[in-house]
């Protein structure tokens, strides 16, 4: 039975949590991924260390808050705060189920590599070799995010795992490294790391392909979710949080589909097991979408946002922010997916703010001078978005 550490108050600010929880529970979802995807008991057991720190960080935000309310402005003021911090821990505790897949031997069927293959932002393990010009530099100098839209979220090195590198962390001959990214940025990454890619053997059976679809399309709408749900907040916006709402609506019947896809395939009995798995990822995906759903939530019931929360969002190390469009911008009259914003800057663009409305594009959609991008991706990658939007001119989008 696992020991829980006792919990006394600290005097940690709301805020300060806030953003740990945020940027843990989110690289915990990526980790969590990785372990199930290589078969990798060590990364799943780091991940089920990280939900007890985020179950720790919970009990410390609720007695923060309970101090922090005085009265009945306070504690509504507070409510969307109390929210939000609950969500994060439930985020955290689907990555930890996905993780127990691993750890409780269940495994996951052969299939949940071409499943990664299709996501829109996909997971690589490689192994730096010793002509990579990676060798010796620090993440910080290679730019990783702005230029191919890649993060580094974990490093191998002489058995343990180093999660979540800081930025100044170097990378040396021998690390295996798991980065997360767009297809195109993955594959510069690997030629760079001139590492051999590490796969599962992935059974191409046609009777498999709609469980793929269906998985990929359950992982990318609940991802979708908790960025439009972030969004939401960030911005006040009901739009958005109805949005979010539509789409738990959608996960519910998807998750449902999917499920009934897994349970009447023609699998052999010596898969049973990995469709448990994959049966148990599909669960965690609607976990995160229905956290997402919380989250909009508050908006919709008139909570104004603290400002904390506000902060929080954009301080975390996966952020959401605006860029307004200039006459000069290379974005103008380009559609999404001319633009390859994500490939140029390792942001995804989630909403255009135009003529007042909030509008969720598609790949065609084209962008237009005095439109606003509302984007979500590592903070690195802000500037570099702010830039592409705005070349030779100062924008306030908060103000548009």
């Amino acid at each position: 039975m696992h020991k829980f550490e006792k919990i006394e108050y600290k005097p940690i600010p709301v805020r300060q949590l806030l953003l740990e929880m945020k940027n843990l529970s989110e690289l915990m979802i990526d980790l969590a991924y990785s372990s199930a995807l290589y078969n990798d008991k060590d990364l799943a057991e780091d991940v089920l260390a990280l939900e007890r720190r985020v179950d720790n960080l919970a009990y410390l935000m609720d007695m923060e808050i309970m101090v922090a309310a005085r009265d009945p402005k306070d504690a509504e003021a507070l409510i969307g705060v109390s929210t939000v911090a609950a969500s994060t821990d439930k985020i955290s505790d689907a990555a930890a189920d996905i993780a127990a897949i691993v750890t409780r031997n269940i495994g996951v069927h052969p299939i949940v590599g071409a499943i990664f293959e299709k996501v829109e932002e996909r997971l690589m393990k490689v192994t730096v070799k010793p002509n990579s010009t990676l060798i010796k530099k620090q993440i910080d100098e290679l730019d990783l995010a702005a230029s191919m839209g890649v993060d580094i979220i974990a490093i191998r090195r002489n058995h343990d795992w180093i999660l979540n590198p800081n930025k100044k962390e170097r990378v040396y001959e021998g690390d295996t490294l798991i980065t997360r990214g767009a297809p195109s940025g993955i594959e510069e990454f690997k030629d760079l790391a001139e590492g051999k890619l590490t796969t599962l053997a992935v059974e191409q059976r046609a009777k498999f392909e709609e469980i793929v679809s269906r998985f990929v399309e359950l992982k990318n709408t609940s991802e979708l979710m908790m960025d439009l749900a972030y969004s939401a907040l960030m911005l006040n916006s009901k739009e958005l949080a109805e949005e979010v709402m539509g789409l738990e609506e959608r996960m519910d019947q998807l998750h449902t589909d999917f499920e009934l896809l897994a349970l009447t395939s023609d699998f052999k009995k010596e898969e049973a097991s990995g469709f448990l798995g994959l049966i148990r990822l599909g669960v965690a995906t609607e976990k995160i979408a229905d956290a997402a759903a919380d989250m909009a939530e508050v908006v919709l019931r008139g909570v104004e946002p603290h400002p904390i929360l506000t902060l929080a969002i954009k301080e975390a190390e996966e952020t959401v922010t605006q860029a307004c469009v200039t006459p000069d911008s290379p974005l103008v009259g380009k559609s999404l997916k001319e633009a390859r914003v994500h490939d140029e800057t390792g942001m995804w663009v989630l909403v255009i703010k135009r003529d007042g409305r909030c509008v969720r594009p598609r790949a065609d959609s084209r962008i237009s001078v005095g439109d606003v991008l509302v984007a979500s991706g590592y903070a690195e990658g802000a500037d570099a978005l702010r830039k592409l939007a705005s070349p030779s001119q100062s924008c306030d989008a908060e103000n548009l």
